[in-house]
């Protein structure tokens, strides 16, 4: 499909300038889905960078930043002088001006807030955002989420990666994802201008390329694997080796045990291991940093290991032409 077919305005973001401001789009109270990690907990509640002071009255360059949860005036952590605090309001009003620009259909999925890291997801429902993973009839499309952190745990910014849409497993990658990310220190006061430079990135011709090579990626996870290959995936630290062994049991119980798996006759395959993986680590009650990074981790491990495993299929190159009945 032409790109300026999926991305009607292509053109004219093409042309934008650098000195072109971001137009704040008006943001509701609270995002519409509920908070998958505490419902009670606003995500855009105000913030406080606080300086502290020793008990003599003596400044310090150490600062306290604080919110007010549950009625109380709580400390989340402290930090250095320098410390940028960007607040959640600001990167979910960048978030809704990228996506108003892209002229694309975005609908909000999950939100995570803990009081220190907030990330929020938003799925591309443009059919042209969206590709079918070869050899299976599984769909993944293109996500965009907005992330930030009050303590510096986390990077702030808007990352895109990809989604099974059959099931809305969230599918992040450290080697697939793009967008723009940066650190909270005061040398990145413009962090503003800088992801509106990345918005032809975040909403050109790139989506759909790397939509395409992800696909095709998880397209070489098909062959059947056994329990040899699963103790191979489990112990090399290119695949999942650094997976924790608890979760990593976690994650081939439920391919074993649910319904949704095996997806090839009665053999399993690494493509069931990879949904198995990211089914479990996405779909937890109360979601962890420590779940969100080794879904990537799982994601990158298991292409990999398709990567290392593939074997294309034979072409005879004297065979010029197919029959066509």
């Amino acid at each position: 499909m032409p790109l300026n077919e999926i991305v009607p305005n292509w053109t004219e973001l093409q042309n934008l300038s650098d000195t072109d401001k971001l137009v704040p789009v008006e943001i509701t109270d609270k995002p519409v889905i509920a908070n998958s990690f505490d419902a009670t907990l606003d995500p855009f509640i105000e913030i406080n960078k606080v300086p502290l002071s020793t008990d003599y009255g003596a400044g310090s360059s150490a600062h306290s930043v604080r919110l007010m949860l549950n009625g109380k005036d709580t400390e989340i952590g402290v930090v250095g002088e320098k410390y940028l605090c960007v607040p959640n309001t600001k990167i979910a009003e960048v978030g809704a001006e990228i996506r108003s620009r892209s002229n694309l259909q975005w609908k909000e999925q999950k939100c995570f807030f803990d009081g220190k890291v907030y990330r929020r997801t938003f799925i591309c429902e443009d059919s042209g955002l969206q590709a079918s993973v070869p050899q299976v009839d599984d769909i993944v499309g293109l996500v965009m989420e907005e992330v930030n952190s009050y303590d510096s745990s986390v990077k702030a910014g808007i990352v895109c990666y990809f989604m099974r849409l059959i099931c809305l497993n969230g599918m992040r990658s450290k080697v697939h994802q793009f967008g723009y990310t940066f650190r909270h220190s005061m040398n990145n006061v413009d962090w503003e201008s800088e992801i509106h430079q990345s918005v032809v990135q975040l909403t050109g011709a790139n989506p759909e390329y790397r939509l395409n090579a992800f696909s095709e990626a998880c397209g070489k996870l098909q062959k059947p694997i056994d329990f040899q290959e699963l103790k191979v995936i489990s112990e090399n630290n290119d695949y999942l080796g650094k997976l924790p062994t608890q979760q990593y049991g976690q994650i081939v119980k439920n391919m074993v045990v649910s319904e949704h798996y095996p997806q090839t006759g009665n053999e399993f395959t690494a493509w069931d291991l990879l949904n198995s993986g990211t089914e479990t680590l996405w779909h937890q009650k109360k979601i962890t940093q420590g779940a969100i990074k080794n879904n990537a981790l799982v994601v990158d491990g298991l292409l990999r290991y398709g990567k290392d495993t593939w074997e294309a299929p034979f072409i005879d190159p004297n065979q010029m032409s197919l029959d066509v009945n």
